[in-house]
């Protein structure tokens, strides 16, 4: 099997989910305006989306340039209220635990732009930005970067825990026969992650590796004897009821503003059902058992948190229509 390939879902083609985190990303999140073309422009732009990537890569065909498109679940409803939801689309409820809470925020129109150069990711949020003009408020725009060999900024190499090279991504990421009519889809979580570099550099590596669950050096997993039950990479690994991995697809980036002395990483998770990713969630925040967070959550906020639904491009143009 050619695992880059995409499924042939009841003919669906994904949209660019399983994409590398790559060079650089603009990650964008609108909210709809109340007015008469809102829906109009909004279903203008699902007719066109695959041409307008299709154009960009025409042009610039070295750029590995990508561009995902996703809706709230408040924004589906307005949108296309004649229409069912995806099963597992809904507002994104905060998980509040003793100590972390992963919060809730608004959002209906989502955008992941990526490209090896920025220009390209620029020019293409431009022409988004066009489109929807007077019909949309921005929420969030964050801008990310590849940092050294793909690590966070906190120096760990992010992404590790991705399917891994003899696994089909695409089985994790994408909505199977088990949602028949959102077939090809996936659902996006996206979180926004600011780091107390203080804090964390201030903690020896050794103890930086205990919490991450790797080496800092090589990314080489800790055994089972050296990680500690709350590490990141152990409180996030989740079985089915029959012991397989349940896994999600992660584009991670960092992102800063130096002057305001913010560094973060960009959570974004792309799976076929959003209760793997809230599973995995709960047990950062809240713990399983309850109690025993992820200890990265002590030098990490999350300060936003927002669920929505990327349609396969066969379902896009259907909106379109």
């Amino acid at each position: 099997m050619n695992l880059n390939t995409p499924p042939a879902i009841a003919g669906n083609i994904p949209q660019d989910v399983t994409e590398r985190a790559g060079e650089n990303a603009v990650f964008i999140v609108y909210g709809l305006k109340e007015t008469p073309r809102t829906a109009d422009r909004i279903k203008d732009l699902c007719a066109n989306f695959s041409a307008m990537i299709r154009s960009i890569r025409n042009r610039f065909p070295d750029m590995q340039f990508s561009c995902t498109m996703g809706f709230g679940a408040d924004a589906w409803s307005r949108l296309f209220p004649e229409r069912p939801k995806p099963r597992e689309l809904e507002t994104f409820q905060e998980i509040k635990g003793a100590r972390h809470t992963a919060v809730s925020t608004p959002g209906d129109l989502f955008f992941h732009i990526r490209g090896r150069q920025m220009g390209v990711c620029f020019e293409f949020a431009s022409i988004i930005d066009e489109k929807l003009k007077g019909t949309v408020d921005p929420i969030d725009e964050v801008h990310g970067f590849r940092y050294q060999d793909g690590k966070a900024i906190i120096g760990f190499v992010d992404g590790t825990e991705n399917p891994a090279v003899d696994e089909n991504p695409y089985e994790f990421a994408v909505i199977g026969d088990e949602d028949s009519g959102f077939a090809g889809g996936s659902y996006i979580f996206v979180q926004k992650y600011l780091h107390d570099m203080n804090a964390w550099n201030a903690l020896p590596v050794e103890e930086q590796e205990k919490t991450i669950g790797r080496k800092k050096f090589n990314d080489v997993e800790l055994s089972d004897e050296e990680k500690p039950a709350n590490a990141h990479n152990a409180v996030t690994n989740i079985q089915d009821s029959a012991g397989n991995d349940l896994k999600i697809v992660r584009a991670n980036m960092p992102f800063a503003n130096t002057s305001k002395g913010e560094y973060g990483t960009y959570f974004i998770g792309y799976a076929g059902t959003f209760s793997t990713t809230r599973r995995m969630l709960e047990n950062m925040f809240v713990g399983d058992p309850a109690g025993n967070t992820d200890r990265l959550l002590d030098f990490s906020t999350a300060v936003t948190g927002t669920l929505f639904f990327a349609p396969s491009y066969d379902l896009l143009e259907t909106l379109g229509e």
